[in-house]
């Protein structure tokens, strides 16, 4: 694909996509660079019970997630707020978030973010977590553009 071109429309059967481990998180990039994808990520993930994902910050893209099955708590605005499958939660750049599945059964959800580089960047920080400050810093100028 040149910079003249679009990128082919592409289908991702059920289970498809590139899987990650990360902790008790099974995400599944569905939609990002790695299909031609520029402005839209997205991500199927399965959450085990317990912490699932940290808090942090993505200061220069916005998140969205919205719950497929079970019940996952969201940390929004500093306060953790319980959201069963049908849910959406939005959450703007530059806010601290974080979620986890506080039961014992899995559930799951699709996280989407934009711009589509925000994939590439999870997928670094879940191989190498001891150098996501690195990772985040080299992601930043690019998830700007």
């Amino acid at each position: 694909m040149d910079d003249h071109s679009h990128p082919l429309s592409v289908l991702v059967p059920p289970g498809a996509g590139r899987h990650l481990r990360a902790g008790r998180t099974r995400p599944t990039v569905k939609i990002g660079p790695h299909v031609g994808s520029r402005l839209l990520g997205l991500v199927e993930s399965e959450l085990r019970a317990g912490p699932s994902f940290p808090v942090h910050v993505h200061d220069e893209y916005e998140e969205a997630f919205y719950v497929l099955e079970g019940e996952i708590e969201y940390l929004v605005d500093g306060m953790w707020l319980k959201a069963g499958a049908g849910t959406t939660v939005f959450v703007p750049a530059g806010q601290p978030h974080g979620f986890r599945n506080p039961h014992q059964q899995p559930a799951r959800h699709l996280a989407l973010a934009s711009p589509a580089v925000a994939m590439t960047m999870v997928e670094e920080a879940v191989a190498a977590p001891e150098n996501l400050a690195a990772i985040y810093s080299r992601y930043a100028s690019r998830l700007a553009e």
